[in-house]
Order: structure tokens, then sequence, then C-alpha cells
């Protein structure tokens, strides 16, 4: 940022992540005793003008333990106005992934960085194929979407932010810098040396929760409730799991566990895979349980339940209309 500029930050997709993070890395939203740091700013982009103008108006209205505050975030639908950007984090789905990089390339400069913050491993492909500077990002941070641009903040979590290969060092720096200021926003992040197995320890937990509590229409403690529901989850996670370390990728904790920790800390809420349903919105079955069934099928590893999950969902998103207005945010 030469001349001591602003660091220009761009989040595409006001989904519940996008929306969080807009609301958080603003300047308006200052943390006491986090010490101030390099001068940013934050723009929201959206696909859909309509949409972009109404919370333009609205502001980000963000709700958080008995507090409720909006932050008037600009949000545009132009990826050229606010181009070139630094830092661009994609929030959007992972099935809107390609179309979003095609959305957002104008935002992309010589000292440009973008991180993916998606479920699953859908979104990985893409971003090879687009042939851009990204890093790779997984977080458990708590959001539920309410309405356009109104996310309730649902419980602390952890972030994680790495390079699928070895990055040049400017880039590094700007990851180093995003990382600075999330921590800064409150939101705690740490930057991994080997970001797929943070991908793939996430994927794990996806696996296990998202499908079966969208089936079933059940918080994620309920899945713990029923014996069933308790086996079929675990025999999905060690399916992936089985995939995952045929692919080269080592597996260091215990990811049955894991999930069933996941259960017990976030018993009261409801998986993004539930939100999607019930709002009739597309889901990323295909990036999750999808995903390790088509690895399984390549590397010749039986996948059953994973299938049947993946058929399920797919049978239970033809029975409603697609929400085209809230496709791949979130």
């Amino acid at each position: 940022m030469p001349g001591g500029e602003d660091l220009r930050i761009v989040i595409v997709g006001p989904g519940a992540l996008g929306c969080l993070l807009a609301a958080r890395l603003h300047p308006a939203h200052r943390m006491k005793g986090k010490g101030k740091g390099q001068s940013h700013s934050v723009i929201l982009l959206d696909h859909c003008p309509r949409r972009a103008r109404r919370l333009n108006h609205q502001g980000i209205i963000l709700e958080e333990d008995d507090r409720r505050w909006r932050c008037p975030v600009p949000v545009g639908a132009d990826p050229a106005a606010p181009a070139p950007a630094e830092l661009i984090f994609l929030c959007v789905k992972s099935p809107a992934v390609p179309a979003a990089l095609r959305h957002c390339r104008p935002l992309l400069g010589q000292n440009s960085l973008l991180i993916a913050l998606q479920n699953g491993i859908g979104h990985l492909a893409p971003l090879h194929d687009a042939r851009i500077p990204f890093a790779l990002g997984t977080t458990s941070e708590g959001a539920t979407l309410l309405g356009p641009g109104h996310i309730r903040y649902g419980g602390a979590g952890f972030t994680f932010l790495g390079f699928p290969e070895k990055p040049l060092p400017e880039h590094s720096r700007l990851l180093q810098k995003a990382a600075d200021l999330l921590n800064r926003a409150g939101l705690r992040t740490e930057i991994s040396k080997n970001i797929q197995q943070r991908i793939h320890e996430k994927l794990f937990i996806n696996v296990g929760i998202n499908a079966l509590t969208a089936l079933n229409d059940i918080t994620n403690g309920e899945l713990l409730a029923s014996a069933a529901l308790r086996e079929t989850m675990i025999s999905a996670v060690k399916e992936a799991v089985a995939v995952t370390r045929a692919q080269g990728i080592a597996v260091t904790v215990d990811p049955v566990d894991a999930v069933l920790q996941v259960c017990r800390a976030t018993a009261r809420n409801t998986s993004s895979m539930l939100q999607d349903i019930r709002h009739r919105r597309p889901t990323e079955i295909d990036a999750i349980n999808g995903a390790v069934v088509s690895a399984g099928r390549s590397l010749g590893i039986p996948t059953p339940v994973n299938r049947e999950l993946t058929e399920k969902i797919h049978r239970l998103q033809s029975r409603f209309a697609t929400d085209k207005n809230g496709e791949g945010q979130g």
C-alpha cells in the first residue's frame, strides 16, 4: 500500500459469514484494548444489485448476546468500483465459487490476495483453475442469517488461514495482515502451515453433522439422542477419513471424537445445511458428502453412507424451487 494508504478489503458474499466479517472488520467496530493497527477500509460485494442497494441503506445488523447494533458497511454490486483490493475474502457457498471468481476478478491487482472460506472441499479445484493468488481458510465462528444483512452471532470459534502451496513473500505478509485484523476484531485466528489438514478436519465435522441434521430437521445436539443417527454419523465420518488418508493427507486427530465434541459444544445450534433447507436455498452437499463420494469413486474406496446422504439431500432439495436470490451466498 504505497504512500501509507488504507488496506483495502472486499468481502464477497452477504451471507452469514460475509456479514459477520464485514461488521467485525469495518472500522466502525472498535475492539477495546486490541490496538489500532493499520488503517483499513471494508466493502461488502453482492452479486445482486437490488439487494446491495437495500443493504447499503440498511447497514449490517448484528445481534450478539443481548445487544443489537447496526454497522454502516458500504455494499456494492459492481466489482470494478472498489478495484483493486489487497485482501478479498471469498464468503460465498461452495457451488457459487466459480461464478463468484469470475464476478470478482476485477478486484484482483498485482498486490492482491484472495482468501477462500468455504465448507467442504468442492471449492479447491475451481480456485486452482482460476490461476490467481489465493489462501484457504476454515472457521468455526457461529453466525445465523436471520434476513438480508441481518445476522445473529452464535458463539466464538477459531479460524485457521494458510496456503496450499508455498506463497510469495508479499502474499505471506498479506495473509499475516488478514490474521492480525481478524484477531483485533475479536475473531481468534491463526496461520496454519498445513491448511489442507485443517480443511479436512472441518470436512469431517460437516460430513458427520450437516446432512443428518438437515434430513431430520434437528439441532446438532439432537443427533446424539438417537443411537441410529449416531451410528450413521460415525460411519459417514469413517468413510471420509479413509478417503482423506488415501489422498495422502495426514489425519492427526480422532475425527469421530471431534464430531461428537462439536455436537455437544454446539448442541443448540442449527447447521448451515439445515438453515439452507429451511430457507429453501441450495445446499453444499456436493462439496461435503458428495465430494467424499466423488473422491472415493476415483480412489476405489466405497462410500455407501455418504452416497445415501447425498442422494437424500438431492431428493429433499428437488421438492422446493431454488431461491435464486439467495443462491451461493453464505
